[in-house]
């Protein structure tokens, strides 16, 4: 059976929301027509990916990761050659700063941020044991 995991959402993504929310009533309460379309653009696209950003290990061995509009990336499971624990800053499908490193032939393929790291952690495992852990999963 395919399992899901939502991603963790750390708090600078909350500040996100809450500026974005901020914005848009400031732009409401102004007279430019373009402002407000743009903050009501940006927060539904924040609030779409806080929505719909997961990842799902599928039963026949793939690793799916979703966000938002953004194309999908998968990858066969059996492909994964190492993870890694993870704080690195930039664009990922990861809504928090607690992440994980994916790589495919030794090579930085994608970050994620699980909920639950130690399960999403097991179930990769079953399905590829040969998957090295390069730095001690907290």
């Amino acid at each position: 059976m395919d399992r899901v995991f939502k991603s963790k959402v750390g708090w600078w993504y909350h500040l996100i929301v809450l500026l974005t929310i901020i914005g848009c009533v400031f732009a409401f309460l102004g007279t430019k027509i373009v402002a407000m379309v743009v903050m009501l653009l940006c927060a539904l696209l924040i609030l779409h990916m806080l929505m719909n950003t997961w990842y799902k290990i599928t039963e026949d061995g793939q690793l799916i990761a979703h966000c938002s509009i953004f194309p999908e990336k998968k990858i066969a499971i059996s492909e994964i050659t190492d993870v890694e624990a993870s704080v690195m800053p930039v664009s990922s499908y990861a809504l928090s700063l607690d992440r994980l490193i994916i790589y495919k032939n030794g090579r930085q393929w994608l970050l994620i941020s699980p909920v639950n790291k130690s399960d999403f952690m097991k179930l990769l495992r079953k399905h590829n044991p040969d998957i090295r852990i390069k730095e001690p999963m907290i």
